[in-house]
């Protein structure tokens, strides 16, 4: 059994900001809309969303005999208010996809365990399950708020079979630092695509986000979809958060 305590140290140890974990069981549809949003078909066509449903809800099913999956927080800053070349924050820093999994491998390593090393590419929610570990809430924008670093963060998980002797629970949406976002729209009325849902449950349009087509694949940009100049990525709604501009 692993030392709760102990995993949450090494995780710091090995450049992570913070880390967080949750009992391997499946997300709810409250937590995590998935299917709600694929039945609108606002996946765009990211049909490995529709694949691989099942797995991005319950982590038991990428890897049998899951009980714990680790998450880990690497903040990354807000963008340079000097670059002008239209590039997302999280692509102006470093490449986050090998930088967070290097310091998985590390940190499974100094654990002694197997587990699935999970980054983005790995289907399975990163931000949902960094709710469900307490590291944070996710916003109407979809995206997970944390109380220091605000949206700022990469994430990473590691999915193990082993049991852990303590997990963390998602934070009550009474968090003095982490408030729902009742009725802030900031986010909605940033977006100049209007891909934001305004109501009900955290839910983006792909096919009206600008980092829809200037992330993934090459696309091209509909002439009714506006840029506002970014060639990477897309910052608008990260920026209109009030959680951000708290956390600068």
């Amino acid at each position: 059994m692993l030392n709760s305590d102990e995993v949450k140290r090494l995780a710091l140890a090995v450049g992570f900001d913070a880390c967080g974990i949750a009992r391997a069981e499946a997300l709810t549809d409250e937590e995590y809309p998935l299917h709600e949003w694929i039945a609108r078909g606002w996946h765009g066509d990211l049909a490995y969303m529709e694949r691989n449903a099942d797995k991005r809800l319950d982590p038991r099913l990428l890897v049998p005999g899951a009980r714990s999956v680790i998450c880990c927080v690497s903040a990354y800053g807000s963008p340079d208010p000097d670059r002008t070349d239209g590039v997302a924050a999280y692509a102006q820093h470093r490449e986050y996809h090998k930088v967070v999994k290097d310091m998985l491998y590390d940190l499974r390593q100094r654990l002694g365990i197997e587990a699935k090393v999970c980054c983005d590419t790995v289907p399975i929610s990163d931000k949902h399950w960094a709710a469900r570990a307490g590291l944070g809430r996710i916003g109407r924008h979809t995206l997970l708020i944390t109380p220091q670093w605000g949206t700022w963060v990469n994430l990473g998980e590691l999915v193990t079979t082993e049991e852990c002797t303590a997990y963390d629970s998602a934070l009550p949406a009474s968090h003095p630092q982490l408030a729902t976002c009742g009725t802030c729209h900031c986010c909605v009325d940033a977006c100049p695509n209007g891909a934001i849902a305004h109501d009900g449950p955290p839910m983006i349009d792909v096919r009206r986000c600008t980092a829809y087509y200037t992330t993934h694949h090459s696309r091209p940009l509909p002439p009714d979809v506006d840029a506002h100049g970014y060639t990477l990525g897309c910052d608008l709604c990260q920026l209109a958060c009030p959680h951000n501009r708290l956390n600068r």
